[in-house]
């Protein structure tokens, strides 16, 4: 599934054994693809500005996650 730009997402970030060290809502800035020469293609990288720490960060495609407006968070 790709996301974007301008969609709200959820961004997550995770200690190495998985457990969400942080989360919160954000905004699709930039969608990257980047080609690494994998047999499936290519990965999906996002831009996300982050309200919770008004910043940007890239998240994987994996760590963020669709928000539909109206959903409770």
């Amino acid at each position: 599934m790709s996301i974007k730009v301008g969609k709200l997402v959820k961004w997550y970030e995770n200690y190495d054994d998985l457990i969400v060290s942080d989360a919160g809502p954000g905004l699709v800035v930039k969608r990257i693809w980047n080609n690494l020469g994998l047999s499936k293609g290519r990965s999906t990288l996002y831009d996300v500005y982050r309200f919770k720490h008004a910043d940007i960060k890239r998240y994987a495609a994996h760590d963020v996650e669709k928000l539909e407006v109206g959903e409770d968070g």
